[in-house]
């Protein structure tokens, strides 16, 4: 019996030495991959507050029960004393490790920062509610759960403590059944009374007391949650909540303080009877003044809402443009006159040049069938961006070739080839967004392997793409196998990654730490794996960043971009907050800013957070917590700089609110009399919501062009366009916000009914009809609205696809729509031309063969010409090779 005691202990022991050995290898392997990236000062903060908090509240929980176990050892005789102890540890460990969770709420609490926005209810700063209210609320559970769990420790304890007495003789017959005792309960019957101790009474009476304190403050601060309410005419407290409401809360506070002093009493008077019957009159109160606030609700308020809920919905209106960054969106009337002439249209080549003809969705399937290669590459997103080529301003359109493991063939889905062999995606495809070739397939500004393009700003030296958004899973590089670069030919190329990322595998501690995180014996036992071996975590670009700032939220549309030959990845990055008094609620958040762009290295897996909003109160309070985190937008490189956008996922959540909240008229709020929404598209045949789109555009009265973000609306139940929004995008301006109303007397067509008039076009249709038969299938591109000048055009491209699988969507035709004007061409100038019955001017594009002029033009073309050469030699390329040893031999003969 005693040995199987024994290895029993021992069992538990090595259990418990085994699960610390867990939890303490994966925080060292936690802290190397924060130290590789340079930010382990982050995880410091993170895993000592965790401690301290944690560590704090064992303390207090362990002390304080253990104060009552000595209070309760001289009331009762507690015959299990070391059970008890055991008890206090495992309680008081459980609230340290359920509060380390808390550690956040807590550092923001320590690092205040106001608003600078008050409430007009409490008039309390804003955040109050976002870094002071939950501290205190989380500090109000974790008394509520020490509380409770000393009253139920205690009361156990006297449960089994307690006296039993025997009931006098009138009271046994008056417990005897009728008919007698049933069989086998022959002998004498006793009744037994359990009789808690006087100074026992007393003692759970005091915890009562307390546990009532706890209770008076949780209704106190209950009263600041009418300010999220949603029960009134809008969001935040209403005539119902500040009448009724707030003061049953402080009512129920109150009384709930008056029953802890009677429970305090008890001492003195032991009535058992007042104390429950003060606790039910706070339950018949809390029910009770529900009741009535209902009742106000629907018989008082309702009946006459405006007049009663108009103070409240001025607040609402105010708190919410503030909580979603619209309240200086810059009003301007947009009077259309429909005058357009030839010569705007030419006058306005940077707008028209690129104007966005390839959707990203028939653009994406065209990549994938000319540009991928091999079936290990894919191109998950194409993106919208613009880049100064030769001095212009050209809207481009990219996408990313990064590597998908899961496409590699059955037998190849082995250990090495997945962790040490294909470990990156190489380059990305770049086509203007209005260029088509005579196939109807996009020219390629930058295109193959390795990327080859004709414009320095685009060439990309550093293809490699080791984080991305493919990139789901670790990877080990400086290994013993080759790492495949890239396909050349029918043979490999491979590399080595010389990348200051990763985790150097030196010794086989960290081999049997990260085997062991990993999950992958083969990682502990591989022998390709040496002491110079690194590895590579947290590949995808979301993962990593929120690794890092577990706080923000993350745009769902990263971006690749080029610059000085290497790639970046962008991703915005939003403070949120669902704690701001008066604001709508919608998407699970009622406040929100982009006020961090993040930004990834694609080959060295470098982060940076970069704050471009300084002002935001919640990015403040994040940078006082992580000061090494954080950098100054201004620190950002300025090539990068030029790429930064407005976020499509930040206007749509703005247009859900400004549909409505552009109305600050309480009176025309109320009655919903203008509300605005995003209008729908024709996309392939399937009505669709038209997003927000990208556009080169020069506003009304600015002197250039710029890249801006901008969407039509269109009134809630009609078609007509009522106005356009715009958000500036370039690094002047950047977040500025902008509407243009248009006139309500006269009618300006909305892209439904721009759809319609296609469908109506009897030649269109007839066309589109015919093409659309057995075989292949038209798809309608995104009708794009640009305002140009004062009126509008409406540019929508057709294409063609055979329905059969690896079709190439080809661009077929362009349809353009002005005033009452609809015609459908094969490129944009001609059906402009038809339109306006002109000349549109040509661009003039890259002379790709213009001779170089000086010596070292010469010498640098020369070089480039005879490298290609020799690539397209290897390749087996001979037309390419021949037309670039003639071109080099040109450069050659030059005096």
């Amino acid at each position: 019996m005693a040995g199987s005691l024994i290895k029993n202990n021992i069992f538990g022991a090595l259990i418990l030495i085994l699960a610390v050995l867990l939890i303490l290898s994966g925080i060292y392997a936690e802290w190397l991959w924060f130290d590789s990236l340079d930010y382990l000062s982050v995880f410091k903060t993170v895993l000592f507050s965790k401690i301290a908090l944690g560590v704090a509240v064992f303390l207090v929980f362990f002390i304080f029960l253990l104060l009552n176990f000595v209070i309760l050892k001289r009331r009762a005789n507690i015959v299990h004393q070391k059970i008890y102890f055991v008890i206090m540890f495992i309680v008081s460990l459980l609230a340290g490790f359920i509060s380390s969770a808390s550690w956040f709420v807590v550092l923001r609490f320590l690092n205040y920062v106001n608003f600078g926005f008050v409430d007009p209810i409490f008039k309390n700063d804003i955040g109050f509610y976002t870094f002071v209210l939950p501290f205190y609320r989380f500090a109000l559970n974790m008394l509520l759960f020490l509380l409770i769990a000393i009253i139920a420790m205690t009361a156990v304890a006297y449960l089994l403590t307690i006296k039993t007495k025997k009931a006098p003789k009138a009271d046994i017959k008056e417990g005897i059944p009728k008919g007698g005792m049933p069989f086998g309960f022959e002998q004498p019957f006793q009744q037994i009374k359990i009789e808690v101790s006087k100074k026992g009474r007393a003692h759970l009476a005091f915890l009562a007391g307390l546990l009532l304190i706890t209770f008076a403050i949780f209704f106190y601060l209950k009263r600041y949650s009418i300010l999220l309410s949603p029960g009134g005419a809008v969001f935040g407290a209403g005539y119902t909540d500040v009448i009724i409401t707030l003061p049953l809360y402080t009512i129920l506070a109150v009384l709930a303080l008056i029953t802890s002093f009677i429970a305090f009493a008890y001492i003195y008077n032991q009535n058992t009877k007042l104390i429950i019957g003060s606790v039910a009159l706070i339950l018949v109160v809390s029910f009770g003044g529900n009741i009535v606030a209902g009742i106000v609700q629907s018989l008082y308020v309702q009946p006459n809402e405006f007049n009663l809920e108009e103070p409240y919905i001025k607040q609402n209106i105010k708190h919410t443009l503030f909580a979603y960054g619209l309240t200086n969106v810059h009003t301007r009337d947009f009077p259309v006159t429909y005058d357009l002439t030839i010569d705007d249209i030419n006058k306005n080549r940077a707008t028209m040049d690129n104007v966005r003809l390839w959707d990203w969705r028939p653009l994406l399937t065209t990549n994938k069938q000319i540009q991928l290669f091999r079936t290990y590459y894919e191109f998950l997103d194409v993106d919208v961006d613009r880049y100064k080529l030769d001095g212009k301003l050209r809207q481009l359109m990219i996408s990313p070739r990064e590597l998908d493991q899961n496409q590699l063939a059955s037998k190849a889905k082995t250990w090495v080839n997945e962790k040490l062999v294909y470990t990156h995606g190489y380059g990305a495809v770049v086509s203007p967004v209005n260029k088509v070739s005579n196939e109807g397939l996009p020219e390629l500004f930058v295109k193959d392997i390795p990327p080859k393009t004709e414009y320095e700003e685009l060439k990309i030296t550093q293809p490699r793409i080791y984080f991305g958004e493919q990139s789901t899973d670790f990877i080990v590089v400086n290994t013993k196998a080759n790492e495949f670069d890239y396909p050349l030919g029918s043979e490999n190329v491979f590399t080595s990654y010389n990348g200051r990322d990763g985790v150097q595998l030196s010794n086989i501690l960290k081999k049997a730490i990260f085997s062991v995180k990993l999950g992958s014996v083969n990682l502990f036992v591989s022998s390709a794996v040496t002491r110079d071996s690194k590895v590579l975590l947290k590949r995808d670009i979301v993962e990593r960043a929120a690794a890092l700032a577990p706080f923000l939220q993350y745009d769902n549309d990263p971006y690749v971009v080029i610059n000085d030959g290497k790639l970046f990845w962008i991703i915005d990055a939003y403070t949120t907050s669902d704690k701001f008094p008066y604001s709508e609620n919608i998407v699970g958040v009622n406040y929100i800013r982009n006020a961090v762009k993040v930004v990834v290295d694609a080959y060295n897996g470098n982060i940076n957070f970069y704050v471009i909003d300084g002002k935001d109160p919640l990015i403040q309070n994040y940078a006082k917590i992580f000061p090494e985190l954080f950098k100054d937008f201004e620190d950002m490189p300025n090539g990068l700089k030029e790429h930064i956008r407005y976020p499509e996922d930040l206007m749509r959540v703005q247009m859900r609110i400004y549909g409505t909240y552009h109305m600050k008229d309480p009176q025309v709020f109320y009655n919903r009399e203008d509300v605005w929404r995003t209008p729908n598209e024709i996309y392939s045949s399937t009505e669709t919501e038209l997003r927000p789109y990208y556009i080169v555009l020069k506003l009304p009265d600015a002197e250039k062009e710029g890249f801006f973000l901008i969407t039509p609306l269109i009134p809630r139940g009609k078609e007509n366009m009522v106005a356009w929004f715009v958000a500036h995008s370039d690094p002047e301006e950047y977040g500025k916000l902008e509407v243009f109303r248009l006139s309500k007397q006269e009618l300006t067509y909305g892209p439904m009914q721009i759809e319609a008039r296609i469908d109506q076009d009897t030649e269109i249709s007839q066309l589109l009809t015919l093409w659309d038969q057995q075989g292949s299938e038209v798809v309608r591109g995104n009708l794009l609205v640009i305002p140009i000048e004062h009126s509008f055009l409406y540019i929508e491209p057709v294409y063609l696809k055979a329905s059969a699988s690896g079709a190439l969507p080809q661009l077929k035709r362009v349809i353009v729509a002005y005033e009452d004007k609809v015609a459908m061409q094969e490129t944009l100038e001609e059906a402009l031309e038809v339109i306006f019955k002109g000349k549109v001017e040509k661009v003039k594009e890259k002379e790709d063969g213009k001779l170089p002029e000086t010596l070292s033009e010469k010498f640098e073309e020369a070089s480039r010409l005879y490298e290609e050469a020799e690539e397209a030699l290897i390749q087996g390329d001979f037309t390419t090779y021949a037309e670039k040893i003639e071109e080099l031999g040109r450069i050659l003969e030059q005096d």
